[in-house]
Parts: C-alpha cells; structure tokens; sequence
C-alpha cells in the first residue's frame, strides 16, 4: 500500500502540490505557504535522518562486529541497519546477535558486542539524527521518537516520515499562538498604561 500511495503521489504530486496550496491560501490565508514550506523541510529532514542514522549504525556496527570476531559481521550490519530505520529496532538486532553468540561456544564477547552495539546506536540516535534532522524538525529527540512511533502505529511505514511532520506544524503553529498572546499582552498593557488626555 505505501509503494502505491508513493508512486501515485510521484505521479500526480505537482497537480496535487498546486491544489493543496491553493485550498490552504483560501481556508488558512497567507501564512499557507510558509506551513507548506516548514513541512517540506521537515519531511526531507525526517527522510534524510532517517537514512543517514541507518547507513551510520549498519556501518559503524558492522566494524565493530568485525573487529570483535562476530561471524558474518556484514549480515549482522546490514540487518542492523536496516532494523534501525525504525526508532528502537535496531537494538533487537543487537540483542539476537547476543544470544546467538551467549548460545554458542565462540571466542567473542556477547557482553562487549552488546556494549558496543547499543553504543552506537545510542549514538545514532542521540547525536546524529538530530544533527541531520536540525534544520528541518526542529524537535527534541523525544518528540521526534513519539512522532515516528505514533505515526507508525496509525499510517505503517510512511508514518515513521509523517508523524515528524505533524508535531513539526503543531510546534509551530502553537509558538504562532503563544506569540501572538504575548503581542496581545503586550499591546493591552500599553494601552492600560498610556495617560488619559482630557
């Protein structure tokens, strides 16, 4: 279903772009475009942090599996990397590949190779996701975890790009709201304190 959505998306996006935008300017006004704009940079951010966090946690893993002794330690990275799109399933390739190596005889540490696996995908996704994904999400690493789980739980694989993009326009759209009471504080409290000229 996402494959079709995808390329039906790729097929009719611009005619679909041109219309959303229009709809938007007429029920929401000017700011439509600058809306449009913030979920566009937020869904390439997700994407692209996303990929990177992978290919970042399949590779770093990958070498720290051969350089422990792991048997097929490019199997064991590419299944890592590939477990890693999604938020936390990465380190469920790191706890199998433990038990495999804790269920035979072997001269690799399961310990260390757990250590060393869960700190790189501790790094992944503490350092590198949020550097990749700063200029577009602008989000908290915990906010961006509930968004992809969320967005996973209601809409499947393209939820994990979606549901970034959802909290990325509802922070936005609340610091819109918050600032535009302070304006109103603000422009109430001069006209409270201007003199009363008879």
């Amino acid at each position: 279903f996402t494959i079709l959505l995808l390329y039906f998306l790729y097929q009719e996006g611009e005619s679909l772009a041109t219309a959303f935008r229009r709809l938007l300017r007429r029920r929401i006004g000017d700011h439509a475009d600058a809306y449009v704009n913030l979920a566009v940079r937020a869904a390439r951010a997700s994407v692209n942090s996303m990929l990177i966090v992978a290919l970042f946690d399949g590779l770093a893993s990958g070498a720290a599996y051969a350089i422990t002794g792991v048997p097929h330690p490019a199997v064991w990275a590419a299944v890592t990397g590939l477990l890693t799109l999604v938020p936390f399933l990465g380190f469920v390739a790191v706890g199998a590949l433990t038990l495999q190596l804790a269920m035979t005889v072997t001269a690799t540490s399961p310990v260390l190779v757990f250590g060393l696996g869960c700190s790189i995908l501790l790094f992944g996704d503490k350092v590198v996701r949020p550097v990749v994904a700063h200029g577009g999400v602008r989000l908290r690493f915990v906010w961006v975890l509930m968004g992809c789980l969320g967005g996973f739980e209601v809409l499947g694989l393209i939820g994990l790009v979606i549901g970034p993009v959802v909290l990325t326009l509802a922070r936005e759209l609340w610091e819109q709201r918050i600032r535009g009471l302070a304006l109103a504080e603000a422009s109430d409290s001069r006209s409270q304190q201007a003199p009363i000229r008879p």
